[in-house]
């Protein structure tokens, strides 16, 4: 996936407002099956797995034992077992933490990604340009759900999954990779005709305008669930899996920083840049920052003292040597009634 086909700007909207389309083969795609396949997975996670059925997909994330984020996932349950989407720089780590503590279980591992590829389609047109591809009725999936159907010429799992805040699918086609690409660059050249190619930059800005962390950015090994604002994957009485312990002492502690948005006047934030407070004292850091092209603005994903996280407290960001002045505020940073998988279901 390119930086861009045509601009960064360009794509950021088309996907707003119509549909657009992102090659996500560089994602890891491994299943799990066999007799002991769920109590692996309840050992790696903190949602409950066995709660799921057959057809559910859900985020969670992956935690070493002091409670850190290893990962962030899609987890998808079929009749067979689990597929695990995970992020491409952290394959070989995940795929060696997974391995590792499957040691006495009855399942069998399998990374399918080079052998598939995986296409999202993304926007509130999402459905209009899929639907020709397949004849499974596409209004009929829920979000965060899966379905095995044809697409194109490809068996394939649709999951109503994403990562631009927007309704849409990801599409993992079990008949094309990297051996034989026809199919899949067929699916492809069709989506084009309704929906604009989108590249790296695009999959960025929408991501962090929907306010979702980045693994390596926002999350890390060393950031736990209830900094990081996403301690709803943790399973409200879970107990056993990796990490529990930690959580446990971490849901009653006070946090040291918190997870923010921040909203500046003017400039443009980057990864790295100090925020400050009232009396020019570091109070944060901005993970992820970006120009977002609805609101025409300067936004941040930060971490911040708890003590100045509040919702609309004023705060600068030293963006090279000069405090830009800015506002904490609660993603996603976009009017959920006019953009947004939520615009669709208010329309309803």
């Amino acid at each position: 996936m390119p930086l861009w086909y045509t601009s960064t700007v360009e794509e950021h909207l088309a996907v707003r407002n119509k549909a657009g389309i992102f090659d996500v083969s560089h994602m890891g795609r491994v299943t799990l099956d066999g007799p002991d396949a769920t109590k692996l997975v309840e050992l790696l996670i903190p949602t409950s797995a066995s709660s799921q059925a057959p057809g559910k997909s859900f985020y969670t994330l992956l935690l070493n034992q002091k409670g850190g984020i290893i990962d962030d996932l899609i987890v998808m349950r079929t009749e067979e077992g689990y597929v695990l989407v995970i992020n491409a720089a952290n394959k070989t780590k995940d795929l060696s933490h997974i391995q590792t503590n499957s040691e006495g279980y009855d399942v069998n591992i399998h990374d399918i990604t080079d052998s598939t590829t995986m296409i999202a389609v993304q926007g509130p047109e999402a459905t209009q340009a899929l639907q020709p591809l397949t004849s499974i009725e596409l209004s009929q999936i829920k979000r965060y759900t899966h379905v095995s159907a044809m697409v194109g010429a490809s068996r394939a799992t649709i999951t109503r999954t994403g990562y631009t805040g927007e309704d849409g699918f990801e599409i993992i086609l079990l008949d094309t990779g990297l051996q034989d690409v026809s199919v899949a660059m067929a699916v492809w050249t069709d989506l084009s005709t309704r929906a604009r190619p989108s590249g790296l930059g695009a999959r960025d800005s929408l991501r962090v305008e929907a306010g979702l962390p980045l693994y390596g950015s926002d999350i890390d090994d060393a950031t736990n669930p209830f900094e990081a604002e996403l301690s709803w994957v943790v399973t409200k009485g879970k107990t056993g899996y990796i990490g529990s312990d930690s959580l446990a002492s971490f849901s009653s502690t006070p946090l040291s920083r918190a997870r923010r948005g921040i909203v500046l006047e003017d400039k443009i934030p980057r990864h790295g840049f100090n925020v400050t407070g009232d009396r020019n004292e570091v109070i944060g850091t901005v993970t992820s920052g970006s120009f977002s092209p609805i609101l025409k603005k300067g936004i941040a994903l930060a971490y911040v003292e708890p003590a100045h996280a509040k919702i609309g407290q004023l705060v600068d960001v030293m963006v090279r040597d000069s405090a830009a002045r800015g506002a904490i505020t609660k993603p996603p940073f976009y009017d959920e009634k006019l953009f947004g998988w939520k615009r669709l279901k208010q329309q309803k």
